[in-house]
């Protein structure tokens, strides 16, 4: 543990740097080397591996909210890396569900996985008290920089 409280101020500004920064520069390399944002890829990744998925549960297995992923899928669409198609398994007309083309599934198989993934094993690894413990310290450091009412949409994502 350091010890003193500005030694500790110090190193945790340090290693929120490193994590945004992390992000951003995988989120420009992914951009660079594919033409498509982090959350393109990490949405393409995520029905790679699931197959087609109703918009809902892409929605929850990326933990994002349902407009965000409407969003994403859009994009991913106008590139010709996925397709929405009717459920035909329940007969429910109203189930979209968002599958792989060829070209999405040529993507997926090249491109890195997604940095999200890596954060999500890594919080679903922990021990219960200590994913509370991040829980809570990240709370207040949103509450600190006063941005509990900011709308977010992902990291470094122009969606």
């Amino acid at each position: 543990m350091p010890g003193t409280k500005d030694k500790t101020i110090s190193e945790t500004m340090q290693s929120l740097r490193r994590i945004v920064k992390a992000i951003h520069d995988y989120s420009k390399d992914v951009s660079a080397g594919f033409g498509i944002t982090g959350p393109q890829l990490w949405a393409i990744k995520t029905i790679a591996q699931e197959g087609s998925l109703p918009l809902g549960e892409l929605s929850r297995r990326m933990y994002l909210h349902p407009s965000t992923i409407c969003g994403v899928i859009d994009r991913l669409e106008d590139k010709g890396y996925v397709a929405r198609l009717r459920d035909t398994d329940t007969g429910d007309r109203r189930v979209i569900k968002v599958e792989l083309t060829l070209k999405g599934k040529r993507l997926a198989s090249k491109a890195p996985n997604p940095i999200q993934g890596k954060m999500l094993y890594g919080l679903r690894k922990l021990k219960k008290e200590e994913l509370y413990l991040i829980h809570r310290s990240v709370l207040k450091l949103v509450e600190i920089m006063e941005a509990q009412d900011l709308k977010v949409t992902f990291f470094y994502d122009q969606e």
